[in-house]
């Protein structure tokens, strides 16, 4: 269990960390790209929200979903539709290696998560804000 714990870790490094394939330097590459990261970084803490014991139907999740909606189409809207599907090529990639503990029953567990994903909206945000074509 160790060594494939560690294998997904150094796998999601590498995913994050590589440069892209080709001759040239391309916008999203890497973890130097804020809006990857942070969109990276969103799409892990939304897969574990919706892993919560009803988390997916309840009225905080959907709110906190039509954010991320709303993020991504002004990320588009200032030209970081590339960031956006690296992220999400990086995530469908190593999301299924994830072996963190899923979240546990109960209202606590359930904030905690809400409160995870927030934050992480938070900071895909504020990398979508900074963003510079």
């Amino acid at each position: 269990m160790r060594a494939a714990a560690a294998a997904a870790g150094m796998v999601s490094a590498a995913m994050l960390f590589a440069p892209g394939c080709g001759a040239g330097k391309q916008k999203g590459d890497g973890a130097s790209d804020p809006v990857r990261l942070a969109s990276f970084r969103s799409l892990a803490a939304k897969d574990f929200l919706l892993g919560c014991p009803g988390g997916s139907e309840r009225p905080e999740t959907q709110r906190q979903l039509e954010r991320l909606a709303e993020l991504n189409r002004f990320a588009d809207e200032k030209g970081a539709l590339q960031s956006l599907q690296l992220a999400a090529n990086d995530w469908a990639g190593v999301g299924r290696h994830d072996v963190r503990p899923g979240c546990g029953p109960g209202e606590a567990a359930y904030r905690a998560a809400l409160a995870d994903f927030s934050g992480r909206l938070d900071a895909l945000a504020e990398g979508i804000a900074r963003y510079r074509r």
